[in-house]
């Protein structure tokens, strides 16, 4: 259920997590109240003394939602018991909250909403440690839903703040889950619900599922990068790669021309087919020596050998990248350095072509490149040499052997001639 989309920008980290009294509570009143006053809106509220002090009306958040809360009733026998909780609490005694807390939520007279009420401070005393211990969090949440003794406001806020934490904590499919039940059951689409779903699947790789909450999210804060740059990604992997490059063009312009940003940008315009475009970022990226990782150098190969006549360009990067040491040695890679000098029209191509395409033959999986070299040799008057990489290419298979053989016939032929 932990796993991690390899994708350039960390995008968990600058996730928002809204566990503020208001939202963690739930409820908002009409007049507007102090932190702690908000605390207990779904309880009775106490002075000092223990007094009960005469509730003002709550605003129903989710009156849509079909669930039907529990009566918020507190035990007449419990009542002082909860009391002085909510008054520890409210004073910052914490010590002294936590072991009321404890009590009231263990004891045989209190009811859901009692205990619900002491699983809330217990979480309340916990995230104010802090508020990034998701995972002592969790059970704790877990634990109140299940109880299930809260009011709409406390309940779908307690709710909401799981699917975060569930989110920050890469329990992806639970964060999905919970995002999904809050937006079924209020009929509320609240943004950062939103945008917990569309992470979540996006981390899943359900790009296509990701699509709608994305776009909802990005719509409503169109500057909420992080929202913007899995919708990008999510387009791209989901085979809209123009309305992905449109949304890389805006991060771009957002990041202040960021190298990973740009190089996503040539990415989505190449995967459109905009090779100019593509073309054009990759060309500010080097005026700007901005080609720093392998991804960069590879993603300049790439837009380069998708357009013609750019052969001097993908020998440019690669044998820069070759040469820094950044770009990891493979035959395929050294095989596109062999073929970009071969029809370039560079001094020297023949000579640096065969050069890279004996640092590819040895290291590929079969003897194409072998028999590619022999040809090549063999075109170039190299006879011993072609014979040599055409047995080689036998050796190595997967090929036909009687083209490798012609080769080493022609090889014979020129040795003989050159007696």
């Amino acid at each position: 259920m932990k796993r991690m989309h390899p994708f350039v920008i960390a995008i968990i980290a600058s996730l928002l997590l809204c566990v503020a009294a208001s939202s963690a509570m739930g409820a908002e009143p009409v007049k507007k109240k102090t932190y702690k006053e908000k605390l207990f809106d779904d309880a009775e509220s106490y002075d000092v003394t223990g007094n009960a002090l005469k509730k003002e009306k709550v605003v129903e958040l989710y009156p849509l939602a079909a669930r039907v809360a529990p009566s918020q009733d507190g035990d007449s026998a419990v009542v002082k018991l909860r009391n002085q909780m909510v008054i520890s609490y409210q004073k910052n005694k914490d010590d002294d909250a936590k072991k009321l807390a404890e009590e009231l939520k263990a004891s045989p007279k209190a009811n859901v909403n009692d205990r619900a009420t002491a699983v809330k401070v217990l979480s309340l005393l916990l995230t104010k440690k802090d508020r990034n211990n998701h995972k002592e969090a969790i059970p704790l949440l877990v634990e109140a839903l299940e109880i299930n003794g809260l009011d709409n406001n406390a309940h779908y806020a307690q709710i909401s703040e799981l699917a975060q934490r569930y989110l920050l904590n890469q329990d992806y499919e639970d964060a999905y889950e919970m995002a999904e039940k809050f937006l079924q059951e209020t009929k509320v689409e609240k943004i950062e619900i939103l945008k917990v779903k569309g992470n979540a699947l996006f981390r899943l790789n359900r790009f296509s599922e990701a699509l709608i909450p994305l776009e909802k999210v990005h719509a409503a804060i169109p500057d909420d990068l992080q929202a913007t740059q899995m919708l990008a990604k999510a387009y791209s992997d989901g085979g809209q790669p123009a309305k992905a490059a449109e949304l890389n063009k805006t991060i771009v312009q957002a990041t202040g021309n960021d190298r990973a940003a740009q190089v996503n940008l040539a990415i989505t315009y190449l995967d459109a087919k905009q090779y100019e475009q593509a073309f054009d970022v990759i060309a500010q990226l080097r005026a700007s020596n901005q080609l720093v990782e392998e991804r960069d150098y590879l993603t300049a190969m790439n837009v380069y050998s998708s357009m013609k006549n750019r052969e001097k360009d993908i020998v440019a990067v690669m044998q820069e990248g070759f040469d820094k040491n950044i770009i990891k040695p493979t035959s395929g890679r050294y095989n596109t350095l062999a073929e970009a000098y071969y029809y370039s029209d560079l001094p020297n191509k023949i000579p640096k072509a065969i050069e890279a395409w004996k640092k590819a033959a040895p290291i590929a999986k079969d003897g194409v490149i072998y028999l590619n070299l022999a040809i090549v040799q063999c075109q170039e008057g190299m006879w011993a040499a072609c014979k040599e990489s055409a047995k080689s290419a036998i050796t190595k298979g997967g090929i036909n052997a009687n083209d490798a053989k012609n080769q080493i016939a022609k090889a014979d032929k020129g040795l003989g001639q050159s007696k």
